[in-house]
């Protein structure tokens, strides 16, 4: 499990690879080689300037969930609603399992 976000945790502590930036979080799926992520949580606004947003087609995120074999659930769950939104068109496009998460009570803050 991969939990892109700069703020937030999970409330139950669950075992997860944390990145709090775009960069980080490539680094990781860099280092997992190809092994399968089961889930990948992304929030869209990131420390400073940073964000997850997938587009245009040739950013390294989108082509590292959009040409995985391995990659299992996709979950936005940024507050920023078009911005969850247009990443979840991205992503869907080329066939990806995206779905939204707004469940709020399952966060903890600050996290990084």
């Amino acid at each position: 499990m991969v939990l892109m976000d700069d703020v937030r945790g999970f409330r139950d502590q669950r075992r997860a690879l944390v990145a709090c930036s775009s960069p980080e979080a490539l680094q990781f799926l860099d280092e997992l080689k190809g092994a399968p992520v089961d889930h990948l949580w992304l929030d869209h606004n990131l420390v400073g300037t940073d964000t997850v947003d997938p587009h245009p087609p040739a950013h390294p995120l989108r082509a590292k969930t959009g040409s995985a074999q391995n990659m299992g659930q996709i979950h936005i769950h940024t507050t920023n609603l078009s911005a969850g939104h247009r990443m979840g068109v991205v992503l869907r496009a080329p066939g990806c399992p995206v779905v939204r998460s707004d469940a709020l009570t399952m966060w903890t803050r600050p996290f990084c």
